[in-house]
């Protein structure tokens, strides 16, 4: 009798185990279809007090050797500004900070380069998170990197609208009088069609998409990986318009310019003065990580210093750095103390 109880027991415990396997596989699977399971712990987050009203928050992440923004406009819509270079930390670490904003929906997401240092999460991104329209480079042959090959694949995966950015392109919000706005490649789209005819390093650079995004009467100035080239051409389109630019009927200034962020990781030579003569940005932000490319430049950094003084940062010393902009005030953070 012992031993019929005792496997009666063993039958019981076995069938309990294999009940409770199966209603976890089961839980797993249903939390999959919402929540990547590999990126569980992005989701599991605290969320933060919204934005007051009236304010643009520009964040410039610590992604590492990569470049990633995030603005919030005071409208409520939001922009994503490259990804990062696409590694499990830099992944996990992007949604967790749109989960703690509660941002499902990225209303604009700009890709400014097809290098993987710009685009190298994006797909992921895109996968997870619902994108309002994507502006892209004007790469005729996506697998130009296996990075940018993944993000376009993704894209028309989930039926996204794209569009090529250039010149001329970019949207106004008059609700809240803000707006951005493509500085470069230029109307002609001459930089797409040598960077697909020869994609060399050089040619590659010159064909990312600079960015201008204008909110209260400043600006801030996205710069990809322009060369010094295209921040000349950049500069003299500045002086060409008298410091102004049009579009929508609406005139708009590059005067009073809230930030740059700096060129190619603040390459050596990558700080060109003929612009920022002309901007004498209050801050400049340097993306950077390790790296073998030797960035950032001591030079171009002392350059920088001339222009913004001691408010120039970089996400390698500063980690993630927010720039605050109301009405009336401009606030800049950085993630270490």
């Amino acid at each position: 009798m012992k031993d019929k109880r005792k496997g009666g027991k063993s039958k019981l415990k076995l069938f309990i185990g294999i009940s409770v396997i199966a209603a976890l596989v089961v839980i797993l699977m249903v939390v999959n279809i919402f929540i990547p399971l590999k990126y569980l712990g992005a989701y599991i987050v605290f969320k933060k007090d919204k934005l007051a009203d009236g304010t643009m928050r520009v964040r410039f992440l610590n992604v590492g050797y990569g470049d990633c923004s995030l603005v919030e406009f005071p409208d409520g819509k939001t922009m994503l500004i490259d990804g990062g270079t696409g590694t499990y930390a830099n992944v996990h670490m992007l949604l967790k900070t749109l989960n703690s904003d509660g941002i499902d929906k990225i209303d604009y997401l700009v890709c400014t380069s097809v290098k993987s240092e710009h685009c190298g999460s994006l797909a992921e991104i895109v996968r997870y998170k619902e994108i309002g329209i994507a502006y892209i480079p004007g790469a005729k042959y996506p697998d130009i990197t296996d990075e940018y090959a993944e993000f376009i694949k993704r894209l028309s995966k989930n039926g996204v609208k794209t569009e090529v950015a250039g010149y001329g392109k970019g949207v106004y919000s008059p609700d809240c009088g803000c707006n951005f706005f493509f500085l470069s490649p230029s109307a002609t789209l001459s930089e797409y069609d040598d960077m697909n005819f020869s994609p060399t390093a050089d040619n590659i650079d010159a064909a990312s998409i600079a960015l201008w995004i204008g909110c209260y009467g400043r600006g801030l100035l996205f710069l990809s990986d322009a060369t010094p080239a295209v921040q000349q051409k950049i500069a003299g389109l500045m002086e060409l318009e008298g410091g102004k630019y049009f579009f929508d009927g609406m005139e708009f200034g590059f005067s009073n310019c809230a930030a740059v962020k700096a060129a190619s990781h603040c390459a050596s030579g990558s700080v060109v003065a003929e612009l920022y003569d002309l901007l004498q940005p209050e801050t400049s932000i340097i993306s950077v990580g390790q790296n073998a490319a030797k960035c950032p430049s001591a030079e171009d950094i002392a350059l920088l210093r001339l222009y913004s003084g001691d408010k120039v940062f970089r996400t390698d010393e500063s980690g993630s750095v927010t720039l605050t902009l109301s009405a009336d005030n401009l606030t800049v953070e950085k993630e270490f103390r």
